[in-house]
């Protein structure tokens, strides 16, 4: 730990209970989104560390989805310790087949907890239980609102396909409907916040930084290179021809128990018509970067990278449980496979993570101990309010340091407002032409030179500057290691209140 978005989610909401906790930083500083993560998993920061609020959350989250896993599992085929089975094809499938990077398993965020109440909505959706259905998909929306909010888009349509006489009317589903939408307004209240006030040019530019610039690999997929878009593509392409096929298998094996199922597939369908729908609106927008924006932001891709995984396990599991009386050596093969494969795949992902236990959110520096020392330092030695300027990708210095900082890459706002101050910081401190006219990173904060360094520490009030050990500054240097340095750029606080471990 942290992973990619611990340091992230759980770093604003230890600041939402304790505002001078890295006060300063703008993206701790700006709008909240997130208030029910916050309430629930985030209160613990007043208590506890950060990495134990960490481990407490993972087990929380993952605890909860296993349950509600077997509950739509077990909906589905009740066969003892299928689901075991079944999770496991979920999240490799998930791993390996993604089109636009969504996962379930993972860090403790929001959409952790989201999930869960999107798979119990699922168990009753399969019952045909459609007030329950509302009312757990309202509080998905409450924890995360787009995953909740596609959910209850893709079950209106199941709804809407089931026959009339024997799905409840609209209106007999009216009062759970409306109390689950009371119950997603946790979630979606915050989001409507996000724009309010802004001018509508302001808005415009935030939503392309957001789509086409921080996440295009998420929100704007056919943007993405070649051999990305490439592989993305068929491997994703590959597992929806493995839903139709699963799915038109099952059909031909007509059964009482055969209905849960179908309506899963086609929550299933309707997320991937959703995001087809997502794909047909940037193509036909290609030309209108600020149109496209508008609706690409909203994450349409989300959920088919996790319902056509879903699909595919509990269809293969019904199908399986159907034809396995037939003994046939085909079929044992297929069971066999069906268990080795991703248990092959999830023993290999833990071997690597055993050979390299690098937490995810700092994959993407040069030397994690390194980093942590530095980190612990700056703990240890400024002043709780201290600004530094920091490495682009060093998206973990709030978690280990405990100080703000000016700009990460990773911390991207979620309001418009400060979406577009976060974009301008990027392009001024970490932006350069490169030979052939292209806008690329530094690769270290050294190589903006001791002058613009000093200009920009003294427009923008930073007193340190964490940066990669090459090239060097010509500034006070009060830390150092193999692999980064610490420079002072404030005046006004003298290197001995630094610390008597400063290296000059």
């Amino acid at each position: 730990m942290p992973h990619v978005n611990e340091a992230h989610y759980l770093a604003k909401a230890k600041h939402y209970w304790n505002p001078a906790w890295c006060a300063g930083d703008l993206f701790l500083e700006s709008a909240d989104p997130h208030l029910l993560f916050y309430w629930t998993v985030g209160v613990l920061t007043k208590w506890f560390s950060l990495p134990t609020v960490a481990w407490i959350g993972r087990i929380v989250a993952w605890g909860a989805l296993a349950w509600a896993w077997q509950r739509l599992s077990w909906r589905i085929v009740q066969v003892k310790y299928l689901s075991v089975v079944t999770a496991m094809l979920l999240v490799t499938l998930i791993a390996w087949g993604n089109f636009a990077g969504e996962w379930v398993v993972g860090g403790v965020e929001g959409k952790c907890f989201a999930y869960v109440f999107v798979f119990w909505g699922l168990a009753e959706l399969a019952r045909g239980n459609w007030r329950s259905v509302w009312l757990l998909l309202g509080v998905a929306s409450a924890f995360h609102v787009l995953v909740g909010g596609w959910s209850v888009i893709a079950a209106l349509v199941v709804w809407g396909l089931e026959d009339k006489a024997s799905r409840p009317s609209f209106s007999a589903m009216f009062p759970a409907l409306l109390l689950g939408g009371m119950l997603a307004l946790v979630g979606v209240v915050p989001g409507l916040m996000l724009s309010r006030g802004t001018p509508a040019a302001i808005q415009a530019e935030a939503n392309q930084i957001y789509v086409f610039e921080r996440l295009p690999h998420h929100l704007a997929p056919l943007t993405m290179l070649g051999a990305e878009l490439f592989s993305h593509t068929w491997r994703f392409g590959l597992l929806l021809a493995a839903f139709l096929w699963l799915w038109q298998a099952c059909s031909r094996l007509p059964s009482r128990s055969l209905v849960p199922l179908v309506r899963v597939q086609r929550f299933a369908g309707a997320c991937v018509v959703i995001g087809t729908l997502g794909l047909l609106w940037e193509v036909a927008t290609w030309n209108y970067p600020a149109l496209s924006a508008s609706l690409l932001k909203y994450y349409w891709f989300r959920m088919a990278d996790v319902a056509v995984p879903l699909a595919i396990a509990l269809s293969a599991a019904w199908l399986f449980s159907m034809i396995s009386h037939r003994r046939t050596p085909a079929i044992t093969l297929i069971g066999i496979l069906g268990v080795l494969v991703p248990a092959m795949l999830l023993l290999s992902t833990a071997f690597e993570r055993g050979v390299d236990n690098t937490a995810p959110s700092d994959s993407k520096l040069s030397n994690r101990f390194a980093w942590q020392e530095a980190c612990a330092w700056a703990r240890d030695h400024t002043p709780k309010d201290a600004l530094f300027f920091i490495p682009r990708h060093g998206q973990s210095f709030k978690w280990y340091a405990e100080r703000p900082d000016y700009f990460n890459w990773k911390d991207v706002p979620q309001d418009q407002a400060s979406l577009v101050e976060w974009f301008r910081r990027n392009n001024e401190i970490y932006m350069h032409e490169n030979y052939w006219g292209e806008q690329v990173p530094y690769r270290s904060l050294g190589y903006l030179g001791d002058e613009k360094i000093k200009e920009l520490a003294s427009q923008h009030g930073i007193d340190f500057v964490l940066a990669k050990e090459y090239p060097p500054l010509g500034l006070p240097v009060v830390f150092e290691n193999d692999w980064f340095t610490i420079y002072q750029t404030s005046p006004s606080l003298p290197v001995e209140e630094a610390g008597s471990n400063a290296t000059q």
